[in-house]
């Protein structure tokens, strides 16, 4: 007679594993199996908890007192089982019981009792580990979600063009000039952030994209894994794998070859200033308020100490603000932005720690090369990339 499967825990322990995996999984699906979460023994007794969309998937260990597991595990309810759990009593204990009628795990915590219905684990389908040629590194967890959050605002959303639907992870150089990149664009705006590439993340380490989706989890992921925290990389042409301690979270690469974005980065423009980001960021979104969903553009007028800063609505009026700066060589340039891009762009700068940046420009139809003022110790590197607009 199969033993059923038994599962007891803490509440707030099985919450947070339970969160963590589900965090791919979408809520509305067409494939049922995909709502539920794998339960599968784990080495030397513990349990793992898998989440998965098919793209990526989330792999969480815990030790946790279980028995009875079938051999290819078991399914639950992934949102239905998270819901419940956050309702039961804070430092309660839960237990979860196979039910004789098969199909069905029975949930209780003190006087409470849920019913919820099961899948078998072998319908649950798995991102394989495939038979191919692979890169492994390691390096801090927080260095790589300082370079991911770098570029994540300019991954594109339009899915005509996939191949830019994500961050594009490689290497450049060799030896003690190598660099581990990552760069996203959406064809409007370019971040680029670099690092001094790690051992084993050399000239072996094949370019892929990110998804943005997988961009957007690994981050949170690579947050929650603390400070000192290291990430062991795993990278091939299909896959790649993000190991966190417990925590494992392996995705699909995008098939596609991501542009020449070098080509992109202007390296000749003789016209540059420096400014303070924060008044800068206000003045962007004040003169925006008055921007409409059509005409999203930001006219700066750049003089050798000062930039003004002009929207003009023609249903609503305009808006206009100024700024100080600091200018070097060069003439005076007035050039368009998208204020929204542009707002997103300082944010992101501000957000990274820079109080101060540069930019470079050329004249009013040629993009701008905007440079965070990196500090000594700084290890990353970000440049930052805006098209202009006619105005």
């Amino acid at each position: 007679m199969t033993t059923p499967f038994t599962l007891t825990a803490p509440r707030e322990a099985l919450l947070a594993t339970v969160e963590t995996a589900l965090a791919p999984v979408e809520r509305k699906n067409t494939i049922p199996v995909l709502a539920n979460l794998l339960f599968d023994a784990g080495p030397d007794g513990s349990l793992r908890i898998f989440g998965t969309d098919l793209d990526v998937m989330t792999s969480v260990t815990a030790v946790m007192e279980h028995s009875g597991m079938p051999e290819k595990g078991i399914t639950l309810p992934a949102a239905l089982l998270a819901d419940i759990l956050r309702k039961l009593p804070a430092k309660a204990e839960v237990s979860l019981r196979q039910a004789s009628r098969g199909g069905q795990m029975i949930v209780t915590c003190g006087r409470s009792r849920f019913t919820v219905q099961t899948l078998p684990g072998e319908d649950w389908p798995r991102l394989a580990n495939r038979a191919e040629q692979a890169v492994t590194f390691e390096m801090p967890a927080a260095k790589l979600n300082a370079m991911l959050a770098a570029v994540a605002f300019a991954i594109s959303t339009e899915e005509t063009r996939y191949y830019l639907n994500g961050a594009y992870l490689h290497a450049t150089g060799s030896g003690d000039e190598g660099r581990l990149v990552t760069v996203a664009t959406d064809g409007h705006r370019l971040g680029r952030a670099t690092l001094a590439a790690p051992d084993g993340a050399g000239e072996t380490l094949p370019g892929v994209i990110i998804p943005r989706k997988t961009v957007t989890l690994a981050m949170k992921a690579l947050k929650a894994a603390g400070p000192d925290a290291t990430v062991v990389l795993t990278v091939s042409d299909s896959l790649i794998t993000f190991a966190m301690g417990p925590v494992v979270l392996t995705s699909k690469v995008i098939d596609g070859t991501f542009p020449d974005y070098a080509r992109v980065i202007p390296e000749g423009n003789a016209n540059g200033w420096r400014f303070d980001v924060s008044p800068m960021l206000a003045a962007t979104e004040r003169v925006s308020i008055i921007s409409s969903d059509r005409g999203r553009a930001v006219k700066m007028a750049w003089s050798r100490d000062m930039v003004e800063l002009t929207v003009n609505n023609p249903d609503q009026g305009e808006g206009q603000d100024t700024v100080s700066v600091e200018g070097g060589d060069g003439d005076d340039v007035t050039i368009g932005f998208n204020s929204r891009y542009l707002g997103e762009m300082l944010a992101q700068i501000q957000a990274a720690g820079a109080s101060s940046a540069t930019v470079a420009l050329g004249d009013a139809g040629s993009p701008p090369r905007f440079t965070p003022a990196h500090k000594d110790t700084d290890e990353i590197e970000t440049t930052f990339v805006l098209m202009p607009m006619r105005v």
